[in-house]
Order: structure tokens, then sequence, then C-alpha cells
């Protein structure tokens, strides 16, 4: 159930309910499988649906027995059958023969605005309350499915995508600058309630809020987590990695629920190779796919290439039996998409490794309606290279210089480029290319008073990057790319009962003895394949991004040379050529300076012009 849209109803019923039928339009690739809506002189709201779960029954909006309230909801409540059970105790009586979409509607009933606390799942959902004459919004607590909103002229809208916001005609497009800065500036974006659109906010993650006829009434933060700062273990390691493997596997089952078929995106890295793992695990269990015993894998191979992880993905096929499915992602085909692609991500993006995801999608809309992948696991456990420099922070901090020590020396063997790259940036004779050299003077701090404050201590750094940071900007690809395709990506990773448990979890429990991941790994043994478990390399689903920008130099240099781009003034324009012109020439820096800028400007002329 994957797209919603609606309103503040206007005077004339008539023309509010063809604009519902407008917005609801352009997100049909949400929905495919239908349309529902309610329109009454207070609010118009509509959704698209997806059928995943009760799909005979689930139609939408559902109503309350006494038609007070009406709900659209986009997402998966995992934990509905439970709901269901113990409001059928408290005499909820149920229309649908199981949708998960009724038990938050009667949840409700029964605990106002507290429902959402009963939740386990991914979700933005819509009730209105036709006593109150208001509207109940609500966003998962990490943000899994999207809710934008804006106000103008006392009238309130929201929906699943930005372009059904722009449907209605009383917002124009305009860039949001601050943000436009701070994502060039900072490869920061989608942290905060903020869009690249001027006007256009996002409810933030495990937020709530109510509308009235004229506006915002409340908004309210229902879900704060807090992590361990601490090294000590009360303990072994043998006991976290079982209580680790038992809440994974419990929610990963529960992301398996589902009355149509289910496959996994498969990078090769630890993350997407467990959760294949233990759905093949529980598949032998008795769990049904839907896809006669069959476990589909859809992967993204790049042969020949440095970043293919083909290797590591076969090495999982063979261990889980999976039937495999591919994708082979050329700089031609990129480039003939690239438009299609930014009309579906609506936003810039940081780099263009997400597009492997969405060929994935691509591919994997032709066998299946929902697909678990690994996102997330990188941010909880510690995945990157990065994080090593606040789990040292931490033990200088805390006086665990054994630790410290310890670690340098065990893992130096990956450690030791982390530290090189870091001298070079801090070197202030470094000829890297750095970014706002490229600004004109006049765009030059537009970002506002924002900071990019890393923690000292590693948990508080990972939640960090988790709440804000990066793992909000990977689900909006993410969710993104899976819905141009009419699928629902799922994350078990980012269930929130095990993101609670893992941000509890000691600093060594993430890194130690040399491994990042280290619950983790030890939690995953005699589960994955140990090529795959004990790997110390980092690639993921990427493309040659590098290469295609250099193999489209002459498009890119007339995107740079025009004058619709000279005519926005953010730029010195002749730096910027004569810095790209260096840098293809083999002069030191990131090239991906580049794909911000130039995405920016294609997101422009997308969306803006």
């Amino acid at each position: 159930m994957c797209g919603i849209a609606g309103f503040a109803t206007a005077d004339n019923l008539d023309k509010s309910e063809i604009l519902l039928d407008e917005m609801l339009n352009s997100i049909k690739h949400r929905g495919p499988d239908g349309q529902g809506k309610e329109v009454n002189e207070d609010f118009s709201i509509g959704m698209r649906r997806l059928a995943i779960i009760d799909v005979a029954s689930g139609w939408q909006p559902i109503y309350s027995h006494d038609k007070r309230l009406a709900i659209v909801l986009n997402g998966e409540i995992y934990n509905y059958q439970e709901l269901w059970q113990e409001l059928k105790k408290k005499r909820y009586s149920f229309t649908t023969d199981h949708s998960d979409t009724e038990t938050v509607l009667h949840g409700y009933e029964e605990w106002g605005e507290k429902v959402v606390d009963h939740l386990v799942g991914m979700y933005a959902f819509v009730i209105y309350d036709k006593k109150r004459r208001e509207l109940f919004i609500a966003r998962d607590r990490l943000g899994i499915k999207p809710l934008y909103y804006f106000e103008r002229n006392g009238r309130f809208f929201f929906a699943s995508e930005i372009k059904a916001l722009l449907k209605s005609k009383l917002i124009k497009p305009e860039v949001n600058l601050p943000v436009l800065y701070r994502f060039l500036m900072f490869r920061v974006h989608d942290n905060g309630e903020e869009t690249f659109f001027k006007g256009i906010k996002r409810l933030l993650p495990g937020h709530y809020m109510t509308v009235g006829k004229r506006g915002i009434k409340k908004i309210k933060k229902y879900w704060q987590p807090r992590h361990n700062p601490q090294f000590s273990s009360e303990k072994t390691d043998r006991e976290y990695a079982d209580e680790f493997l038992h809440l994974f596997k419990k929610v990963v089952k529960r992301h398996l629920i589902a009355d149509v078929p289910v496959g996994i995106t498969l990078s090769g890295g630890l993350d997407s190779s467990g959760v294949s793992s233990l759905t093949a695990e529980l598949m032998r269990e008795g769990v049904d796919l839907h896809l006669g015993g069959k476990l589909h894998t859809f992967s993204s191979l790049y042969p020949n290439k440095t970043i293919d992880e083909s290797g590591y993905i076969h090495t999982v096929e063979r261990y889980i039996g999976s039937e495999p499915h591919y994708v082979y992602p050329k700089v031609e085909e990129f480039w003939q998409d690239l438009s299609r692609w930014i009309y579906h991500q609506e936003e810039p993006t940081i780099s263009s490794a997400p597009y492997a995801y969405y060929r994935v999608y691509q591919l994997a809309h032709r066998f299946v309606k929902v697909t678990l992948s690994g996102n997330g696991g990188d941010e909880l456990l510690a995945g990157y290279l990065p994080y090593f420099r606040s789990y040292l922070t931490a033990a200088l901090d805390q006086k665990k210089y054994f630790n410290a020590v310890k670690e340098v020396v065990a893992g130096w063997d990956i450690y030791k480029r982390y530290f090189c790259d870091l001298i070079e940036q801090k070197n202030p004779f470094s000829k890297n290319l750095k970014m706002n050299e490229l600004l004109s003077r006049a765009f030059v701090g537009q970002g506002g008073d924002f900071q990019y404050f890393i923690s000292r201590n590693l948990n508080e750094r990972l939640m960090q990057d988790v709440l804000y940071y990066s793992t909000p900007n990977l689900l909006r690809y993410e969710d993104k790319n899976s819905m141009a395709f009419s699928i629902e990506a799922r994350v078990p990773f980012l269930d929130h009962q095990l993101v609670e448990y893992i941000f509890g979890l000691p600093i060594d429990q993430k890194i130690k003895n040399g491994w990042t991941r280290y619950v983790y790994r030890n939690a995953m043994k005699g589960r994955i394949p140990e090529k795959n478990r004990l790997r110390r390399s980092k690639v993921g689903f990427t493309n040659p991004e590098l290469d295609w920008l250099k193999a489209k130099a002459d498009v890119i240099t007339d995107i740079f040379s025009s004058n619709t781009f000279k005519n926005r003034a953010l730029y010195d324009n002749d730096k910027l050529l004569n810095s790209f012109e260096k840098w293809l020439d083999g002069s030191p820096g990131d090239g991906l300076i580049f794909w911000r800028i130039m995405v920016s400007e294609l997101w422009m002329r997308e969306f803006i012009d």
C-alpha cells in the first residue's frame, strides 16, 4: 500500500476530487493495483495501492464502524497479527480479512496518538477524524516511508512524493538555496525537515502531526533512541552474538510476511549476505515466499571492473541455493536513463551509485512485488573505515589506551589507507580540489548556521549517521528506486527494535580485534560463507561512477558551458571548467564534486525550469 496524498478541501468538492485524482495519478507507479479516496468538506485524502497483504479485501480508505474515522496508509505493519488479536480481545470488529492497515485504525480508536508506540513496521499514514475535523499523520521511527507536505494560503497538502504536491499549482517549484549549498559543500541532504524545494517539507522520522482545516496544529517527536557510550561488556562475545542472532532472525522473519512473491537484493556484502542466508534458513523452516519454494536474488554485476562483486555474490548464491538474476549496467544506459532517474529521485543524489539499485529493481519487477535488502547495516555496525576514528577518540577519552593500540595494530592492513587519506585531507598544502573554490561569491555561505558535528564516541557517531547524516538519504534512494518499478523494499536492519538493541551494545561489539561489525560477524558464523563473513573489503551496490563521468566529459562540459547553467550565478564558471579539465587530465581531487554540481543542474532543469 504504497502511495498516499491529500489536502484540506476547498469550497468546490468536484474540483477537489479532480485535483486529488491528478495527485494520485502522478504517483501511480507506487500503487498500480488500484485507487481509493475520501472527499468531504474538510479534507480530501486518497491512496494508490500496491497490494501486498490482504490482497482481496484490504482496500483503502478503511473506515471505523461508526464512519467517524478513515485511514490511508503507505507501508507495512509487521506486528499486525499480534495487534489484531489484542484488539479483538478488546471487542473491536474487523471488516477486512487480515489488513494490517485496519489494525492501525482500531489502534487509534483504542490508544489515540499513542498508537505509534504499538507499531512495528515502516509507515506513513493519515487518519481523518470526522468529529474533530482534523488529520492525524504519523511517520515510522526510522523514516523508511516518506511523507512530504506544505502549507499555502491557509491550506495544507501532503503526499508520498513531491511531484504530487506540485500538481496543486499552489506552490511554485523554487530552489531551496541553503539545502543546495549544504549538499554541495558537505554532501549532506535529507537530514532535516527542509527539502531541495523551497516551502516543501518532510515530516521527520519518528514524528507525528495533527492538522486542522486552518493548518498544522501540532508536530511531536515520539521516538528517540539512546546509545551506550561505554566499552565495558557485561557479557561474553558469544552471549552477545547469540542475542543478536535470535533478534535478527526474528526481525528477518517478520519482514518476510506477505501474500505476494518476495525476493532479496544481493550485493555480496556482509549485510545482504546475512539477510539472504537467514531467509533461506527460514524457508527451510516453513516460511513461504510465494515463489514455489524458490529464493530469488537480484544483483548488479560489473565484469572485469575493480568494483565487481560477482565472486562474493556467486558464493552466497551457491550457499543458499538461490535462483539468481543479474543486471549489467552500462555507461550509455545510465546516461539514457539519467533524466528519468532524477525524475523518480525528485532530489539530487551525492553520487550516481544508487542507479545500480534502480536497475536491480527494474529487473526484480518481473518476478516479485517485495524485496529485502541489507541497507542500514554499515551505519549501525560501523562498517565503514571512517568510523575507526570515533572508535579511537572514544578509547582515548575513556583512557582505554590498550584498546586503541591493539586496534591499530590488529586492523592496520585496512586502517592505514584511511589514515593516509585523512592526513592528505588535513594537509594545508594539498592541491586537492575543494568545492568552495568553485562556488560564486554570492552563493558561498548560503548554508546558514549548519554545522557538521561528528561525535568522538563511536556509538553516538553511529546514531548520528543512522538518524541524520547517512541513512535518511539511503532510505530515500531505496524508496524512490523501488517504487519507480512498483516494488516494496524492506530493510530488516532498520527494524526499530533491532536498532535499539544495536545502539545499546558496547562500543567494542562494533569494532574489535581489527574487525568491523564484530558482533554481527560472530552471530553469522556458520550461517553465511566464510569468504563473505571474513571479507575486509567494502564495495556494495554501486557503479564505476568516475569512469562514467570521464566517458561523458564532453556532455558534462556542454552542461557547464551552457547559458542556462551560467545564468544561475551559483558557480565561478571559468574556474569550474578549468578544474574539470585538469581533473580529466589526472589532477588530484574528488571527482564526485563535479557529479554533485552536474546532478543539481539536471535536477533544476527537470523540476525548477
